[in-house]
């Protein structure tokens, strides 16, 4: 029997810590840019379904969809930006029915001008949804400047193929 050098053990090991990150969706319409100068981009994402462990589940479409943004925010505005995550949604059309998904995150974060940051949004839903389905990233109500709602485009996304 012979044994790995370690530092194949440590490649190895490397390579199945990185998948376990986030990773760029499979496709996207690219960010979204208000008038204002606000920009919102999916910076990467994790996506994952955790399926009931019984055996003969009782239920169909058990499943619990985990879907983890991270998303860039640049201002590029003169004015100081306010992002409120729990306004952002996640958005797909399911067998006729509309399912939106808020993340769990509600506390405000401000965005000087000419500032960039990086933010990570967890999004859970029960039911139909699954990694493999086209999703839109809502965030019209979600920016404001000088009280003001700034209004974006939605970013059309596919976390996996």
């Amino acid at each position: 029997m012979r044994l790995f050098p370690s530092s194949m053990f440590i490649s190895g090991v490397l390579v199945c810590a990185a998948s376990c990150g986030y990773v760029a969706p499979y496709s996207s319409s690219g960010p979204s840019l208000s008038k204002e100068g606000v920009e919102i981009a999916i910076a990467g994402e994790r996506c994952y379904v955790n399926r009931s462990g019984e055996q003969f589940p009782t239920t169909v479409d058990d499943g619990y969809l985990n879907l983890d943004l991270r998303l860039q925010i640049k201002n590029k505005s003169s004015l100081v930006a306010v992002l409120t995550p729990d306004h952002v949604g996640l958005s797909e059309t399911v067998a006729g029915e509309r399912i939106v998904m808020h993340p769990r995150e509600s506390e405000a974060i401000s965005l000087q001008p000419g500032e960039t940051q990086t933010i990570s949004l967890n999004f859970e839903q029960s039911g139909t949804l699954d990694c493999h389905h086209d999703l839109a990233l809502e965030a019209a109500d979600a920016v404001q400047i000088d009280g003001g709602k700034v209004s974006f485009e939605p970013i059309r996304f596919l976390a996996s193929r």
